[in-house]
């Protein structure tokens, strides 16, 4: 059977106005700290929801469930650290030991990238399969405070929706900004420098952080 156009209205008008789902907890952020909380609140019984969304960079980059340091922090950056070090290793300590090391041997940046990233997707599914396993909602959606007990999104469709919980936890984590100076849209951030398709080559770069 055919539902009207009038009766498919009033179901939506219904569906809109309805009570929001409430839970326990609701965590706005998708990070190491966040999904630590969550699982910790959903093993003692709660009722919990993960909103975690990423922004894409100016440069378009964007990445999966589990905050900076798995996607664009700490794991990829010590993966790259590795595989500096066995190059130097390579080219400088091996030929010391007898290694015969053939000229001209080069770095497959393409070949780096795609192994940092597959590695970086394992991670992102086991935290992603994780929360399946908890019983915790997860919400891949922008999310914002309208007061100290209600988080509302929208949906692709624009529509907006909402959330009450009894305690919100924000652990949205940091961004690297660029600067808001000429020139600056030809630069990239940390967000950016582990996916890129090309090597940057010699670069500069402003910040000492880890």
């Amino acid at each position: 059977h055919t539902l009207s156009i009038s009766m498919l209205a009033r179901v939506a008008r219904q569906m809109s106005t309805a009570a929001p789902r409430h839970y326990d907890l609701v965590v706005i952020g998708g990070g190491s700290g966040g999904l630590s909380c969550a699982k910790w609140a959903a093993q003692a019984g709660r009722r919990v929801a993960v909103f975690d969304y990423v922004s894409p960079t100016p440069h378009g980059t964007t990445w999966g469930l589990g905050g900076t340091c798995v996607s664009v922090g700490c794991i990829p950056k010590i993966l790259f650290h590795s595989a500096a070090l066995l190059g130097e290793s390579m080219q400088k300590d091996a030929p010391e030991f007898g290694w015969r090391i053939p000229q001209g041997t080069t770095l497959d940046w393409l070949g780096l990238v795609r192994a940092v990233q597959n590695h970086i997707r394992s991670v992102n599914f086991a935290y992603f399969s994780q929360r399946n396993t908890q019983g915790t909602d997860y919400y891949n959606h922008l999310a914002r405070l309208r007061d100290s007990r209600t988080v509302e999104y929208q949906d692709q469709g624009g529509h907006t929706h909402a959330v009450t919980a009894d305690k919100v936890l924000i652990a949205v984590g940091g961004r690297p900004v660029l600067p808001n100076i000429p020139g600056a849209q030809h630069g990239i951030t940390s967000d950016d420098l582990f996916s890129m398709k090309k090597s940057p080559g010699r670069t500069l770069v402003v910040g000492g952080s880890y």
